[in-house]
Protein backbone atom coordinates (compact mmCIF):
# COMPACT_ATOMS: atom_id res chain seq x y z
CA UNK A 1 0.00 0.00 0.00
CA UNK A 2 1.02 3.60 -0.63
CA UNK A 3 -0.46 6.14 1.77
CA UNK A 4 -0.34 9.89 1.09
CA UNK A 5 -1.08 11.89 4.24
CA UNK A 6 -1.94 15.60 4.01
CA UNK A 7 -1.72 17.72 7.16
CA UNK A 8 -2.99 21.29 7.50
CA UNK A 9 -5.64 21.14 4.79
CA UNK A 10 -9.40 21.44 5.03
CA UNK A 11 -10.50 17.83 4.86
CA UNK A 12 -13.57 18.58 2.71
CA UNK A 13 -11.34 20.26 0.14
CA UNK A 14 -8.96 17.31 0.44
CA UNK A 15 -11.67 15.00 -0.92
CA UNK A 16 -11.91 16.86 -4.23
CA UNK A 17 -8.17 17.48 -4.52
CA UNK A 18 -7.14 13.88 -3.83
CA UNK A 19 -9.70 12.63 -6.34
CA UNK A 20 -7.78 14.55 -9.03
CA UNK A 21 -4.43 13.30 -7.74
CA UNK A 22 -5.48 9.65 -7.60
CA UNK A 23 -5.06 8.68 -11.26
CA UNK A 24 -1.78 10.56 -11.92
CA UNK A 25 -0.20 8.92 -8.86
CA UNK A 26 -1.41 5.46 -9.92
CA UNK A 27 0.22 5.98 -13.31
CA UNK A 28 3.45 7.36 -11.81
CA UNK A 29 3.83 4.42 -9.45
CA UNK A 30 2.46 1.86 -11.91
CA UNK A 31 0.17 0.38 -9.24
CA UNK A 32 -3.42 -0.85 -9.09
CA UNK A 33 -6.29 1.34 -7.93
CA UNK A 34 -6.63 -0.46 -4.60
CA UNK A 35 -2.95 0.10 -3.71
CA UNK A 36 -3.27 3.86 -3.09
CA UNK A 37 -4.96 5.70 -0.23
CA UNK A 38 -5.01 9.28 1.05
CA UNK A 39 -5.18 10.34 4.67
CA UNK A 40 -6.43 13.88 5.41
CA UNK A 41 -7.14 14.39 9.12
CA UNK A 42 -8.66 17.54 10.56
CA UNK A 43 -5.40 19.23 11.51
CA UNK A 44 -3.70 22.58 12.01
CA UNK A 45 -0.16 23.68 11.30
CA UNK A 46 0.93 26.11 14.02
CA UNK A 47 4.08 28.23 14.30
CA UNK A 48 4.83 30.46 17.28
CA UNK A 49 1.18 30.54 18.28
CA UNK A 50 -0.13 31.39 14.80
CA UNK A 51 -2.17 28.99 12.71
CA UNK A 52 -0.50 28.36 9.35
CA UNK A 53 -3.32 26.36 7.72
CA UNK A 54 -3.75 27.28 4.01
CA UNK A 55 -0.29 28.90 4.19
CA UNK A 56 1.91 25.87 4.82
CA UNK A 57 1.13 22.24 3.97
CA UNK A 58 2.84 19.09 5.25
CA UNK A 59 2.64 15.97 3.11
CA UNK A 60 3.96 12.52 4.01
CA UNK A 61 4.19 9.66 1.52
CA UNK A 62 4.58 6.12 2.87
CA UNK A 63 5.60 3.68 0.16
CA UNK A 64 7.31 0.29 -0.24
CA UNK A 65 11.05 0.60 -0.72
CA UNK A 66 10.95 -0.48 -4.39
CA UNK A 67 9.21 2.79 -5.35
CA UNK A 68 12.01 5.04 -4.15
CA UNK A 69 13.04 5.87 -7.73
CA UNK A 70 9.62 7.48 -8.34
CA UNK A 71 10.17 10.12 -5.64
CA UNK A 72 10.95 13.17 -7.80
CA UNK A 73 8.10 12.45 -10.26
CA UNK A 74 5.61 11.99 -7.42
CA UNK A 75 6.84 15.16 -5.70
CA UNK A 76 6.10 17.20 -8.85
CA UNK A 77 2.61 15.66 -9.20
CA UNK A 78 1.77 16.56 -5.59
CA UNK A 79 3.11 20.12 -5.87
CA UNK A 80 1.25 20.73 -9.12
CA UNK A 81 -2.01 19.23 -7.85
CA UNK A 82 -1.97 21.14 -4.55
CA UNK A 83 -0.33 24.42 -5.61
CA UNK A 84 -3.50 26.45 -5.02
CA UNK A 85 -4.05 24.98 -1.52
CA UNK A 86 -1.07 26.58 0.25
CA UNK A 87 2.02 28.76 -0.27
CA UNK A 88 4.74 26.60 1.28
CA UNK A 89 5.08 22.81 1.18
CA UNK A 90 7.01 20.12 2.98
CA UNK A 91 6.95 16.64 1.44
CA UNK A 92 8.51 13.74 3.33
CA UNK A 93 8.92 10.32 1.74
CA UNK A 94 9.25 7.35 4.07
CA UNK A 95 9.89 3.83 2.82
CA UNK A 96 9.28 0.43 4.35
CA UNK A 97 9.94 -3.21 3.66
CA UNK A 98 6.64 -4.76 2.45
CA UNK A 99 7.48 -7.82 4.51
CA UNK A 100 6.49 -5.79 7.56
CA UNK A 101 3.13 -4.60 6.17
CA UNK A 102 0.01 -6.59 7.09
CA UNK A 103 -3.47 -6.23 5.59
CA UNK A 104 -6.63 -7.84 7.00
CA UNK A 105 -9.41 -7.81 4.38
CA UNK A 106 -12.98 -9.10 4.70
CA UNK A 107 -13.99 -10.72 1.40
CA UNK A 108 -17.72 -10.36 2.19
CA UNK A 109 -17.48 -6.57 1.71
CA UNK A 110 -16.27 -4.38 -1.17
CA UNK A 111 -12.64 -3.36 -0.84
CA UNK A 112 -13.58 0.35 -0.92
CA UNK A 113 -16.76 2.37 -0.73
CA UNK A 114 -17.65 4.23 -3.94
CA UNK A 115 -20.56 5.83 -5.81
CA UNK A 116 -22.10 2.47 -6.68
CA UNK A 117 -22.13 0.93 -3.19
CA UNK A 118 -22.54 3.94 -0.90
CA UNK A 119 -25.73 5.72 0.17
CA UNK A 120 -24.96 9.42 0.20
CA UNK A 121 -26.12 11.08 3.40
CA UNK A 122 -27.57 14.53 3.12
CA UNK A 123 -25.19 17.06 4.66
CA UNK A 124 -26.41 19.67 7.12
CA UNK A 125 -25.77 22.38 4.51
CA UNK A 126 -27.81 20.52 1.87
CA UNK A 127 -30.63 19.97 4.38
CA UNK A 128 -30.66 23.69 5.23
CA UNK A 129 -30.76 24.64 1.54
CA UNK A 130 -33.61 22.19 0.93
CA UNK A 131 -35.57 23.62 3.87
CA UNK A 132 -34.99 27.19 2.66
CA UNK A 133 -36.20 26.25 -0.82
CA UNK A 134 -39.35 24.66 0.62
CA UNK A 135 -39.97 27.76 2.74
CA UNK A 136 -39.58 29.99 -0.33
CA UNK A 137 -42.04 27.86 -2.28
CA UNK A 138 -44.54 27.99 0.56
CA UNK A 139 -44.19 31.76 0.85
CA UNK A 140 -44.67 32.18 -2.90
CA UNK A 141 -47.64 29.81 -2.95
CA UNK A 142 -50.69 32.04 -3.19
CA UNK A 143 -53.49 30.60 -1.04
CA UNK A 144 -56.95 30.47 -2.53
CA UNK A 145 -59.07 33.10 -0.84
CA UNK A 146 -62.25 32.53 -2.83
CA UNK A 147 -65.66 31.49 -1.56
CA UNK A 148 -66.28 27.73 -1.37
CA UNK A 149 -69.29 28.09 0.92
CA UNK A 150 -71.82 28.26 -1.90
CA UNK A 151 -70.78 24.83 -3.24
CA UNK A 152 -70.81 23.44 0.27
CA UNK A 153 -74.32 24.83 0.87
CA UNK A 154 -75.48 23.15 -2.33
CA UNK A 155 -74.10 19.84 -1.08
CA UNK A 156 -75.85 20.20 2.28
CA UNK A 157 -79.17 21.01 0.60
CA UNK A 158 -78.80 18.02 -1.71
CA UNK A 159 -77.76 15.68 1.16
CA UNK A 160 -79.66 16.75 4.28
CA UNK A 161 -79.12 13.39 6.01
CA UNK A 162 -75.35 13.17 5.38
CA UNK A 163 -73.25 11.99 8.30
CA UNK A 164 -70.47 14.14 9.83
CA UNK A 165 -67.87 12.00 8.07
CA UNK A 166 -69.59 12.44 4.70
CA UNK A 167 -69.90 16.19 5.25
CA UNK A 168 -66.20 16.46 6.13
CA UNK A 169 -65.21 14.38 3.10
CA UNK A 170 -67.40 16.53 0.84
CA UNK A 171 -65.91 19.76 2.22
CA UNK A 172 -62.38 18.44 1.72
CA UNK A 173 -63.14 17.41 -1.84
CA UNK A 174 -64.72 20.78 -2.68
CA UNK A 175 -61.75 22.64 -1.22
CA UNK A 176 -59.22 20.54 -3.17
CA UNK A 177 -61.18 20.89 -6.42
CA UNK A 178 -61.63 24.64 -6.12
CA UNK A 179 -58.02 25.19 -5.06
CA UNK A 180 -56.75 23.13 -8.01
CA UNK A 181 -58.92 25.13 -10.41
CA UNK A 182 -57.60 28.33 -8.86
CA UNK A 183 -53.97 27.30 -9.40
CA UNK A 184 -54.69 26.22 -12.98
CA UNK A 185 -56.14 29.65 -13.62
CA UNK A 186 -53.09 31.32 -12.04
CA UNK A 187 -50.74 29.27 -14.20
CA UNK A 188 -52.66 30.21 -17.33
CA UNK A 189 -52.53 33.88 -16.33
CA UNK A 190 -48.77 33.69 -15.70
CA UNK A 191 -48.20 31.96 -19.05
CA UNK A 192 -50.25 34.65 -20.77
CA UNK A 193 -48.19 37.35 -19.02
CA UNK A 194 -44.97 35.64 -20.12
CA UNK A 195 -46.23 35.51 -23.72
CA UNK A 196 -47.16 39.19 -23.58
CA UNK A 197 -43.77 40.06 -22.15
CA UNK A 198 -42.03 38.04 -24.88
CA UNK A 199 -44.07 39.82 -27.57
CA UNK A 200 -43.15 43.21 -26.08
CA UNK A 201 -39.46 42.32 -26.08
CA UNK A 202 -39.64 41.18 -29.69
CA UNK A 203 -41.29 44.45 -30.66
Amino acid sequence: MIIVSIFGMDYYEAISKTKKLHKPLLEAYGIKDEELEFFAPESFIIHNGFEQTSFRLNIRVEAPLQYQDKEKEVKEILLEGLKDVAIHFRILFTYFDPAHEYLSLDDTYPLYMNDSNTVKAETEEEADEKEEEQNREEEQEEPYMGDIISEFDEYIQAHPNASSEEVYKALTGIREKVTAEHHETKEEEEEAEDDDSSDDNNN
